[in-house]
């Protein structure tokens, strides 16, 4: 078992405007190498966009450029302390099928956590 807590491996929390559209955020995720951004409005953060929520958009034949990210997003952010360990968090992203979880100190976000993460 790893002693390890997830702070040690958190990404930053790329974040994006909800207006801005789907083009432009995974023109912003391809910059960063994210693999999900958090939507933020006003100093607060309101949902999660992912690069499944961008491949889903595509199979539906619809243009990136005409969605704002506010419409696809996952409005539930789905969260785990900082001091949850490596493997805690490895076994919640699998039973829960769930790639990507913020990583919160204090009730707030602090970064972001994915299975790509864990297992490197």
């Amino acid at each position: 078992m790893s002693d390890k807590y997830i702070s040690e491996l958190m990404q930053p929390p790329d974040s994006i405007h909800p207006s801005a559209n789907v083009e432009e955020s995974a023109s912003e995720m391809s910059s960063q190498g994210a693999d999900a951004l958090l939507i933020k409005q006003s100093e607060e953060y309101i949902g999660i966009f992912t690069k499944a929520d961008l491949i889903k958009l595509l199979e539906k034949n619809i243009n990136p450029a005409e969605v704002t990210v506010s419409s696809i997003m996952s409005k539930s952010i789905l969260s785990l302390d900082a001091k949850t360990t490596v493997d805690e968090a490895r076994n919640k992203i699998r039973a829960n099928n769930i790639r990507h979880y913020a990583v919160t100190q204090n009730k707030k976000i602090v970064g972001l956590i994915s299975i790509k993460d864990l297992d490197s």
